[in-house]
């Protein structure tokens, strides 16, 4: 079976609660005494074989918004909307009649009391919209392609980053069900408290934009996505000799008694000799007795005279050996321990009341809480039912939130949940456990002295340990089966770790590989690796302050040059520049994104003169200053004059220059009145005509209905979105757009003749608005209209006064050009399409 059969198989999906580490059905005789001894636990690194699964911690990360299409309307006419809030549900139009193929969900998590993961009726609320949404989910699944599913949490994170516990339900939900449904546009947002318009601006913006992980947050002024960073844990600078947990340390562990939390305890037990208290869900442990094999044993009950059915008596098979395995785990924690300082209570931990009773029956303070409960039943939202939708997503939230009720007051010293990496990155057929898992991941961020661990597949305990399941894993080899003995090396260096990482996950090659089949640009974002650029080739230095970068460009590799022609060499198009920029920028300070461009100098042209002579320019990124506001750097593209025979002759020869501006988050555009048609006088468009020093074709044919105006020039955007995906699939910045809005600058005549054919040669201000690209504005359904001003524009003046714009159809500004000087190099005659050079142009006009 392959990979893809194992995620999407209904089947398979019952397997992967071995991701998380915890209690399962199968039955499993776990033999505690492997870890009897503290010699094993005690291995010098030396002798412990290297790790197959590597620490991350898990982070919000400033990740700028990449626009990728259109940004659709926020709530859509045919949007199913759910909301918890009165103002939201009163501020939105309501739509009957239609069957919704868009679901919208308002998370109103403002009201204090959500500040803590205490229980509240604020928190139920918020429990019942969470059911609902997947209610929602599972009843419209079948209608949403091609459509969308949005969830916004509006006061789910603070100023300074940190997230409500509460958002990870809705958060683990959609990682999940984004990828059950690859067809549909599946995403979270979370917010500060802020107004709904602005959420729902949001909400739009990131519709049209790429996403790392469906799930970003927005909060003083940033733009941020989780994501899990390598990082060795950092132990804690205890006073020499004093022990993490000491012989008069209490221990309380919610579940743990099976599974992996055992080998987990014994090893506490083996190192430290702490007193244990294990709240579990099975029966208390029996007298040791024989017990028969399931065979005989169910035989036996089938013909008992009790009568029961196949499935009852394998049910109280599993039973016994739940009972045995619970009963081995204790008897191993005495023997290492000491005796009576072992305790056992039968506890449903999804009951307040049981939880509350039975910590009450437990004396002292609490060194060390294990929050290790969890089950599993996985399968699609469309087969799901609610009922094990509450199972799963309660035994992690209910448990958590009765424990933190029944420890108010007597709050434990450590505070430790049993996570799953199925909380960072989402699983087919996980939206329940997705959900309470990335929901211990938010709650450990926003906590003191707490931490969540993301456990993958362990070995030889839990699921895995099954010679059947061994097999399973081993044919689909999708995940990297941890050795017990790593597992538990791993708990102890984070329960020994400085707490400045609330929120970790263990990761290992399978894992990686995993991910990358599902976000492909994850990693390199967990990472830090910078973005693939189109336009660095390779990196030759960088620092905090400087980039040097270099470039070849051939036409094997730029054939778009072909299209853009000056004097008959391809050439690179002087409002590029600001892509190369761009890219430069973005590479030195790679979490903001460019707004402005200033200062833009074209001193020298970037050609290819033969295919066979690659043109190799550098790239440099100065940052000139830095704040919480901006960053400003400035770019310089050099190259060195080489001889046909070789020879150096001019080193560092000055292309461009450039200042960019770059913030966190792409600017809102304000907003234009567009020109009625009056006055209007169509022009050729002279960049065009055959013979012309300056020849466009292809994808630089990007305007239409070129004219002059009363008030200025105008034209319409007309960019032709199959080359751009050809040519420009990842481009930062709107570059053909630019470059057809500064040719609209030349659109007037002389001698009510001749249109003139112009170069730039220096623009005071490039804004941009919105994030667009041009294949984002080339999937608008209204055209995108171009303007430039004053009506007697001099090309050639050099401390010009003019402006030109690109506008969308409802009067937001998308660019802004300010100021731009060019150079005239020849004329066209707009009857008859004939170009003249300027000099044959000035002769003729003197004579």
């Amino acid at each position: 079976m392959t990979r893809a059969n194992f995620l999407g198989a209904q089947g398979g999906r019952e397997l992967i609660a071995f991701l998380s580490g915890e209690r399962s059905r199968t039955a499993i005789e776990l033999r505690a005494d492997r870890l009897s001894s503290p010699r094993v636990i005690r291995l010098s690194r030396q002798q412990k074989a290297a790790p197959l699964l590597d620490r991350h911690v898990i982070e919000l990360a400033p990740a700028p918004r990449r626009p990728v299409r259109s940004a659709p309307p926020a709530i859509p006419a045919d949007a199913v909307v759910l909301t918890n809030s009165a103002a939201f549900r009163a501020a939105l139009a309501h739509q009957d009649g239609q069957e919704p193929r868009h679901v919208r969900v308002l998370v109103d998590a403002t009201d204090p009391s959500l500040r803590e993961a205490r229980w509240s009726d604020r928190v139920r609320e918020l429990l019942e919209l969470h059911e609902r949404t997947f209610m929602t989910a599972k009843e419209c699944a079948p209608r949403l392609a091609g459509g969308s599913f949005v969830v916004s949490v509006v006061g789910g994170v603070t100023a300074a980053g940190v997230p409500l516990a509460l958002t990870g339900l809705f958060t683990g939900l959609v990682k999940s069900l984004a990828l059950e449904l690859p067809d549909t546009g599946v995403l979270a947002t979370v917010h500060e408290a802020v107004p709904l318009e602005e959420v729902l601006a949001t909400v739009s913006a990131e519709l049209g934009a790429g996403q790392l992980l469906p799930v970003t947050y927005h909060a003083g002024g940033r733009r941020l996505t989780p994501r899990a960073v390598p990082a060795e844990a950092t132990p804690d600078r205890l006073p020499d000799g004093m022990p993490v947990l000491g012989q008069d340390s209490l221990v309380v562990a919610a579940g743990g008694a099976r599974g992996i939390g055992a080998p987990i305890l014994t090893a506490l037990a083996g190192r430290y000799r702490p007193r244990i208290v294990i709240l579990g869900s099975s029966q208390p442990p029996g007298e040791s007795e024989e017990l028969p094999d399931r065979s005989t044993f169910i035989r036996a009950q089938l013909n008992g005279p009790s009568r029961v059915s196949v499935a009852e008596a394998n049910a109280r098979y599993d039973r016994l050996i739940e009972q045995r395995q619970v009963r081995d785990t204790l008897t191993e924690l005495e023997r290492l321990s000491g005796p009576g300082r072992i305790r056992y209570l039968r506890c449903d931990l999804r009951d307040p009341d049981a939880v509350k009773q039975a910590v009450d029956a437990v004396s002292g303070p609490v060194d060390l809480l294990l929050n290790i409960a969890g089950t599993n039943r996985a399968s699609d939202v469309t087969a799901k039912s609610v009922a094990d939708f509450r199972t799963v997503r309660d035994l992690k939230v209910h448990t958590y939130l009765n424990l933190k009720e029944a420890l108010r007051g007597r709050e434990p010293r450590r505070w430790c949940n049993f996570g799953s990496f199925i909380g960072l990155t989402g699983q087919r057929g996980e939206t329940d456990y997705a959900a309470g898992n990335d929901f211990l991941n938010m709650a450990a961020m926003g906590a003191e002295n707490e931490f969540t661990i993301g456990w993958t597949l362990w070995r030889d305990v839990g699921l895995g340990a099954t010679p059947l399941m061994r097999a399973f894993l081993a044919e689909i080899d999708a995940y990297t089966p941890m050795p017990t003995e790593e597992g538990v090396d791993h708990f102890l260096t984070e329960l020994a770790a400085v707490r400045d990482a609330p929120a970790t996950v263990f990761l290992g090659d399978k894992e990686r590989e995993l991910v990358r089949g599902i976000r492909p640009e994850f990693l390199d974002f967990c990472m830090g690796e910078p973005r693939a650029l189109p336009y660095i080739d390779t990196v030759l230095r960088r620092d905090a302050t400087e980039l040097v970068a270099q470039r070849t460009f051939t036409l094997d590799r730029d054939g778009y040059l072909e299209f853009h022609q000056v004097r008959g060499h391809p050439t690179l198009p002087g409002t590029f520049v600001p892509e190369l920029a761009a890219q430069a920028a973005v590479s030195l300070v790679p979490d903001r994104v460019p707004v402005v461009f200033e200062d833009l100098r074209l001193e020298s042209f970037l050609r290819i003169y033969r295919k066979d002579r690659p043109e190799v320019k550098r790239l440099t990124a100065t940052l000139l200053r830095t704040d919480e506001r901006e960053s400003v750097v400035a770019v310089r593209v050099l190259g060195d004059v080489v001889a046909p025979n070789g020879v150096t002759v001019v080193r560092d020869k000055l292309h461009f220059s450039v200042t960019v501006r770059l913030r966190d988050a792409p600017v809102p555009g304000p907003r234009w009145t567009h020109w009625d048609e009056h006055g209007s006088k169509p022009l050729r468009d002279p960049y065009h005509a055959p013979g012309s020093d300056v020849l466009l074709r292809e994808v630089f044919r990007s305007t239409t209905d070129t004219r002059g105006h009363p008030l200025g020039r105008r034209g319409r955007l007309a960019l032709d979105a199959p080359a751009l995906r050809r040519w420009f699939p990842d481009r930062l910045i709107p570059s053909i757009t630019l470059d057809g809005l500064v040719r609209v600058a030349v659109l007037h005549t002389v001698a009510d003749r001749w249109t003139p054919v112009a170069i730039p040669r220096a623009v005071r201000r490039i804004d941009l608005y919105g994030g667009h690209t041009d294949l984002t504005l080339a999937a608008l359904t209204e055209p995108v209209e171009l303007y430039v001003t004053p009506v007697d524009l001099e090309l050639e003046d050099p401390e010009p006064e003019n402006r030109a714009i690109a506008v969308a159809a409802d009067g937001e500004v998308l660019l802004q050009v300010k100021d731009i000087t060019s150079t005239i190099v020849g004329y066209v005659d707009q009857g008859t399409g004939e170009y003249v050079d300027r000099e044959r142009f000035d002769r003729e006009e003197r004579s």
